[in-house]
């Protein structure tokens, strides 16, 4: 079999569309023809543009607009906004260089990871080259792994471009500061020529390229040279030159224009082109993401404080994970802490006694990130979580069983699989004995057996550990952090790189056994195969960003032993096992996907919400009016506790519950990319009316229109928890701008909304397997269940007294976990005694709502919730908030209608509430409905739609217990009351008992 090579599609419509981006926004530039360039050639330097001129700024300005209109209209990547002003860094170069000032136009082009960003901008400089004739290049990256990269790239991609541009082909430099001759090259060849440079090698003053040196013919210093030639500048990975010292480092150089090419941008000036990850999944151009997490439940007494990062804003915030009590019950939970901050406050924990925040530290490294407490604790994210044998070995088989599956899925199609594990110490690897190669072999050798592609192979042959190790004398197997900074580890970063890309091809080939790869921190970005189809991540200690960088490598389609991609949809899926809870995992990722918002006037847009107006004849009726005044009664409740049958339903469910011990989750589900805008239509009063608008990538569309008033959140009045964070902190104008503030410092304003990008889970498979138990000191959970039920203690001690001795004894292996049993057993009996037992009084003589606040003449409803009412209904469009409910007022409703006996029906306002107590909590029915039977009398019913008729088939006990109260409720006020279904055609008769109706 040949050599494996990669093959590369020229007709990527995404591709073109970010490369003609760019070569569009220098349209009417004159070629710069090279023979004409020789008289104003600076001794032996061949510039892409004469040395006194500049580009014209408003025609730049003109194109920049022309480009982003046209990629709003064909909406092939994501929308864009328009500038109204061309951006241009302007600023003084390193004073190493001189006093100067330049102006520096820069475009961004933000393409998601995985979709080739690279092939874009390699391909961006030939047709620049084609049609305005500029030929110097230089490609400016943040580590030595994306310089390989790049290096290996433009190795791979360079028989491809011959082919398509007329067998031109491209001179690389690698620059290299002992061989700062080859600069001369750089600056004199007239032919398209491409330098790639490592930030560091030019942004301080001790770099060599800023010295005189002898293999430079002339008196230029070397940066000098690069001036002269007024190259065009490529930032890979561009968020990583945002500071003031990199920004003035990139004007030294004067490039005639900086590109800058990114998955996430921080700063995108001037925007060109945008493929957003919504974009790349939902167009099916990055695998789809799977993720199976694995953790440790039910284990809640240890002692717990993890720092999981330190978040930029003002102020600082630290987010840690902590044990939290929630109504009585003890649960992990992530804290969001400031300074002050009283972290026992916060999660009601008495083990957190003086835990106060006294400083919080931010840095790019894990371990510059820092939070201090008054009493002297002090974490960072590095060092603030343990590794623990259990997890990981779950993790690792889950790894090599799905690796293993998957491989003999896909053989038939020539498609190598690989699994890439990032570790949490590099010596848990490298060392004799090291945890993770240990679980590795034993759990490869185990599982081996069951699949003929690898049981004739040792562990040894297949798995590789990508660290930079000394000579193979060396009496230790040992390695370094591959993000060491001395010179010696960089260069040992360096060599461990080159392998890694130069092998690239061979890794997918079949004939290299090696299929799982290890690594720290080395491959964290820069460095990607097609055929990563797992990830691993062992590293405890991940943060945020890492974890997206980390599914970075693993997102780009697969490939044959042809080298060519696999674009089949059901082949194209990341597996991420993930050493924490599916949904955890899920919501940290989230954050990484939040861009700016800071957009231009939008478009209009045709509407999406309708309005929807109330039916007066109705409303001003006689029978709307009576019925309603029988509605608005202000009830009361007493409920008669029976200590001793209580006690006794307590135990029926405490001796035979089952009370859980420590064990490790499995949960395994895929991931779904949405997009939230967040706009702001007007201000009414003081409060705020904002549309919420969802896309997610498997198409499904929402518009929400909400009004919100100070302290209002989101997540809540929205019911999506997506949205959670979004609490409303202040509602005012400045200078007669409109805005909204958030308590996680989002502005929106009328003009410019917010937008962000979240992965939205499905609901996710999961199983148990247990760990091995240990014992533990019992808290007072007596008192703490006293405190959450209103029981008395002696009540709580005497059901815990008559519990089986086997139940009670199950307290010393799980405390915590038992406690939330014991605590959650209790309190569901509680509620059905309570129940079984409330009774309701009307209050005569008064009301509680005010008709026209819940019944106003117009009302705004989201378009996709809305269906005609017809002519009984209160208005003119009713919502339905499930199909049930859809066919219960379509099917059922309506044909009574037009049979003349249904003559009004509304669904009560969400503000329309029962009062139950906070145990069971408040109800809001679905259907009021009145109607005439044999021509004369009027029945008045209220209607609760539930998939089925059967009350104790209900999702939740909580459902069943409203229902149960508002049977009494409404009997007492004399209305009929029933649940029913979309399929109950006698959803109209009041003569069966209710009882025996719910159990038919």
């Amino acid at each position: 079999m040949g050599k494996l090579k990669l093959q590369y599609n020229p007709d990527q419509e995404f591709q073109i569309d970010a490369i003609k981006s760019v070569v569009d926004l220098f349209e009417g530039i004159p070629f710069q023809e090279q023979k004409d360039m020789f008289s104003t050639t600076i001794n032996d330097v061949t510039p892409n543009y004469p040395k006194d001129e500049f580009l014209d700024e408003i025609l730049l300005t003109e194109n920049l607009q022309s480009v982003q209109e046209r990629n709003s209209q064909e909406k092939r990547g994501s929308e864009i906004d328009i500038s109204t002003d061309l951006e241009v860094d302007d600023g003084m170069v390193l004073e190493v260089a001189g006093n100067d000032s330049i102006r520096v136009p820069h475009f961004t082009i933000e393409m998601e990871t995985g979709t080739g960003k690279t092939y874009a901008y390699l391909r961006t400089m030939y047709e620049l080259k084609k049609y305005y004739g500029f030929t110097k290049f230089i490609v400016v990256v943040p580590s030595v792994a994306i310089y390989e990269g790049v290096v290996k790239s433009v190795s791979s991609m360079r028989n491809h471009f011959r082919k398509l541009y007329d067998n031109q082909d491209i001179s690389l430099i690698s620059y290299d500061s002992a061989k700062i001759g080859e600069l001369n090259s750089f600056a004199s060849n007239t032919d398209l020529t491409l330098m790639v440079m490592t930030v560091d090698s030019f942004n301080k003053a001790s770099n060599n390229i800023y010295k005189n040196t002898e293999k430079l013919q002339g008196e230029r210093k070397p940066f000098e040279y690069i001036q002269e030639a007024r190259p065009v500048m490529i930032l890979d990975e561009a968020q990583n030159y945002e500071s003031k010292k990199a920004k003035e480092s990139i004007r030294t150089l004067k490039p005639l224009f900086v590109l800058r090419y990114s998955a996430t941008h921080k700063e995108t000036p001037n925007l060109v082109y945008r493929l957003t990850p919504l974009d790349a999944f939902r167009n099916n151009l990055v695998k789809q993401i799977e993720v199976i997490g694995v953790s440790e439940l039910e284990n809640l007494n240890d002692k717990l404080l993890r720092l999981v990062e330190v978040k930029r804003g003002n102020p600082l915030t630290a987010i840690v994970k902590a044990f939290a009590f929630d109504k009585g019950e003890l649960s992990e939970k992530e804290i969001t802490l400031k300074q002050g901050d009283d972290l026992r406050s916060k999660t009601k924990n008495p083990d957190y006694d003086h835990f106060i925040v006294d400083e919080i530290k931010y840095g790019k490294k894990e371990d510059e990130q820092v939070i201090v407490f008054q009493n002297d604790v002090q974490l960072a994210v590095s060092d603030s979580m343990l590794s623990k044998e259990s997890i990981f070995r779950s993790q690792i088989e889950r790894t090599i069983s799905v690796h293993m599956e998957r491989q003999k899925l896909l053989k038939a199609q020539g498609i190598k699989v690989l699994s890439l594990f990032f570790i949490d110490r590099v010596k848990n690897y490298t060392s004799d004995n090291g945890l993770i190669k240990r679980l590795f072999d034993e759990s490869f050798n185990r599982i081996k057996r069951h699949y003929e592609d690898f049981n004739v192979l040792e562990s040894s042959q297949v798995r590789e550990g990508y660290f930079a190790k000394p000579k193979p004398d060396s009496p230790e197997e040992e390695a370094v952090d591959t993000e060491g900074r001395t010179i010696a580890q960089r260069k040992m970063e360096k060599q461990a790189f080159e392998l890694i890309m130069k092998d690239k091809e061979r890794l997918l080939s079949f004939e290299e056994p090696v299929s799982f790869i290890f690594a720290h921190s080395a491959l964290k970005e820069g460095w990607d195969n097609p055929n990563v189809f797992q990830i691993c991540t062992l590293n405890q200690t991940t943060s945020t960003m890492k974890k997206r960088q980390e599914i970075g490598r693993g997102l780009r389609l697969a490939v044959d032993q042809k080298g060519n991609r696999t674009e089949n949809h059901d082949v194209n899926t990341l597996t991420v096992v993930a050493n924490e809870q599916y949904e955890s995992f899920v919501s940290r990722l989230q954050q990484e996907y939040i861009e700016d918002g800071n957009d231009a006037p939008p478009k209009p847009k045709k509407p999406q919400q309708a309005q929807v107006k109330r039916n007066n004849g109705l409303y001003h009726s006689e029978e709307f009016k009576e019925f309603w005044n029988k509605l608005n009664k202000q009830m009361n409740y007493n409920v008669t506790i029976n200590t001793e049958h209580l006690i006794e339903e307590c135990l029926e469910r405490l001796n035979y519950v089952s009370f859980p011990s420590p064990s490790i989750e499995v949960t395994q589900g895929r991931f779904i990319m949405c997009e939230y805008r967040i706009s702001l239509i007007e201000l009414e009063g003081e409060s705020a009316k904002v549309k919420v608008e969802m896309e997610d990538s498997k198409g499904t569309r929402s518009l929400n229109e909400i009004t919100l008033e100070k302290d209002d959140d989101l997540k809540k009045v929205s019911r999506d928890d997506r949205l959670r964070g979004y609490k409303v902190l202040e509602i005012g104008e400045v200078y007669g701008e409109p805005f909204v503030k958030f308590t996680n410092e989002v502005t929106v304003k009328r003009f410019q909304p917010h937008k962000f990008h979240i992965e939205r889970a499905d609901k996710p498979k999961k199983h148990l397997e247990s760990t091995h138990l240990s014992t533990y000191p019992i808290p007072d959970f007596v008192t703490r269940t006293a405190n959450e039920t209103n029981l008395t203690k002696r009540t709580v001690v005497e059901i815990f007294r008559r519990m089986n001795k086997e139940q009670k004894e199950k307290i010393f292996y799980n405390p915590e976990g038992w406690i939330n049993e014991f605590l959650a057993q209790i309190r569901i009996t509680l509620s059905d005694h309570i129940v079984e037992n409330i009774k309701f009084e009307i209050a005569e003589g008064t009301s509680v709502y005010d008709i026209e606040d819940l019944f106003p003449e117009d009302i705004k409803q989201p378009q996709r919730e809305l269906i005609e009412a017809g002519r009984a209904g209160l208005y003119d469009k009713v919502q339905v908030d499930s199909e049930v409910e859809r066919n219960f007022i379509s099917n059922l409703v309506k044909p009574d209608v037009e049979n003349d006996h249904t003559l009004i029906y509304f669904k009560f306002p969400p503000k329309f509430k029962i009062k139950l107590p906070k145990i069971i909590g408040n109800y809001n029915p679905d259907w009021a409905i009145i109607r005439q039977y044999d021509g004369q009398m009027k029945l008045e019913l209220i209607r609760e739609t539930k998939g089925n008729e059967n009350l104790d088939e209900l999702r939740f006990p909580h459902e069943k217990r409203k229902v149960l109260c508002a049977i009494k409720y409404f009997e007492k006020l004399g209305i009929n009351y029933r649940m029913v279904s979309d399929e109950t055609y006698d959803w109209m008769d009041v003569n069966i008992p209710q009882q025996l109706k719910f159990s038919r």
